[in-house]
């Protein structure tokens, strides 16, 4: 169209000219009307196209965290993890300088070197490793499981001018659970054979974590563990918390000295829902001490109403020497004594030894067996003091109708003399009577 207005004006010019007489103007080139155009617009378009790349550009360099790896998950109590990193430079044409990375951390987390790091110089064209950040994080011992926040500061420089980036990561502090156990107290402290013993084990959650469903259960070799006792819940225990478990144990009386295993079984469930366990040993020790056995040897039979002096054998069946002992009758119906006591120097293991009482049997005695026993005080080779009983057994019979008599026969000797005397006495007079009527006939 252009084109086409430009050729008409030329005719027109040409015309004007051959009626005036003028000279003939020089014909306009007919070079194409399109890139004639083009290379008058070229300056204008270039112009503008520097613009829009302007325009397009950052002024300013730009700082972004990619990603941030941390070495173990979760991460363990007393472990160290490493934290990773990964900035990157966004504008391609501005780059960042005078870089520094910085951490701040809290309880149960913390740094282990500097919390800032630094580079010269990060840009769009770098490899991933230049805008790679390590940090080393001790995890406390004591840490509880749960997410802990840390927080990062990037800073970085343009021309003198600063800019600054913040994020936060979070790191997951978790692990199992994980127990210990003590004996933390025993009542009686010192345990003998015939003892029964209150034993406290306390359980310790080492781990991280809090555990339910917590159930102890007991079993011994040789010690006894009382079936009341042998299952115990300790519901649940939290990270770092501990709970206890009373567990009755009984020595038999005839129980040699030694340590006897106590075995403890721990069932949990953890805070994953999965169940866990542990198993524990504790030796159970049972002390050299005295023990005695009392007998009656003879085979008289004791008779009730009456009083005898009787032997009793006392023998030491236990596994330790017994000193200064004091031995005496316990008084049980229908037995009784005068109260005396038998001492006795030393008595070492199976020796036996004799002791002579005054013993009476009540008068309502029935016959048969009758239960006693001998009561002990005495002392081990330590100077520690112990009591004790042994029980034993003596016949009784009832007294026949003579015996039962015999109480009187004094009163019935005094009544037969006076009887006698009275009879006696009233024969003597009867006698001196006749005599006297023998005399008087004369």
């Amino acid at each position: 169209m252009k084109t086409m207005n430009m050729t008409a004006m030329e005719t027109k010019m040409e015309k004007n000219n051959a009626e005036t007489g003028g000279a003939r103007a020089p014909p306009v080139s007919r070079a194409p009307g399109g890139l004639s155009a083009l290379r008058s617009f070229a300056p204008v378009f270039l112009f503008l196209l520097f613009l829009s790349g302007a325009a397009s550009a950052s002024v300013n360099p730009k700082l972004q965290l990619l990603n941030a790896s941390v070495s173990e998950v979760p991460a363990l109590p007393g472990h160290v993890v490493a934290l990773t990193l990964h900035i990157k430079s966004m504008e391609s044409d501005n780059c960042a300088s005078h870089v520094s990375v910085q951490l701040a951390v809290s309880y149960p987390l913390s740094i282990q070197g500097p919390d800032t790091q630094y580079i010269d110089k990060l840009c769009y064209t770098d490899p991933d490793s230049a805008g790679t950040f390590t940090f080393l994080l001790p995890v406390d011992n004591l840490a509880s499981s749960g997410t802990y926040p840390i927080s990062i500061g990037t800073v970085y420089e343009k021309n003198f001018a600063k800019f600054t980036e913040a994020n936060t990561v979070n790191v997951r502090v978790g692990g199992s659970p994980a127990f210990t156990a003590a004996v933390t107290s025993s009542s009686p402290v010192d345990i003998y054979a015939g003892d029964t013993a209150n034993v406290v084990v306390t359980f310790q959650n080492t781990g991280p974590t809090l555990v339910s469903s917590a159930r102890a259960r007991a079993s011994s070799t040789g010690v006894q563990t009382k079936w009341s006792s042998q299952d115990q819940t300790l519901g649940s225990i939290g990270a770092r918390a501990s709970a206890s478990a009373t567990f009755a144990v009984e020595a038999p009386k005839n129980l040699a000295p030694g340590d006897y295993p106590l075995n403890v079984h721990l069932d949990y469930t953890g805070e994953d829902r999965q169940n866990g366990s542990a198993d524990f040993t504790f030796m159970v020790p049972v002390k050299p001490k005295a023990d005695f056995s009392a007998s009656y040897p003879s085979l008289s039979v004791l008779r009730a109403g009456a009083s005898q002096d009787t032997d009793i054998v006392l023998t030491n069946t236990g596994s330790q020497e017994a000193r200064k002992l004091k031995v005496r009758i316990q008084p049980l119906f229908p037995f009784s004594t005068d109260g005396t006591v038998r001492y006795i120097d030393s008595l070492m293991p199976g020796q036996s030894v004799n002791l002579t009482y005054t013993i009476t049997v009540d008068k309502d005695a029935t016959s048969g067996s009758q239960l006693t026993g001998l009561a002990m005080d005495f002392e081990d080779p330590q100077g520690k003091t112990f009591s004790d009983t042994a029980d034993f057994s003596m016949p009784v019979r009832l007294a026949t109708f003579a015996e039962e008599m015999e109480p009187y026969i004094p009163l019935f000797e005094i009544v037969g003399a006076l009887v006698g005397l009275i009879i006696l006495r009233r024969l003597f007079g009867m006698a001196a009577s006749a005599m006297k009527k023998k005399e008087a006939q004369k």
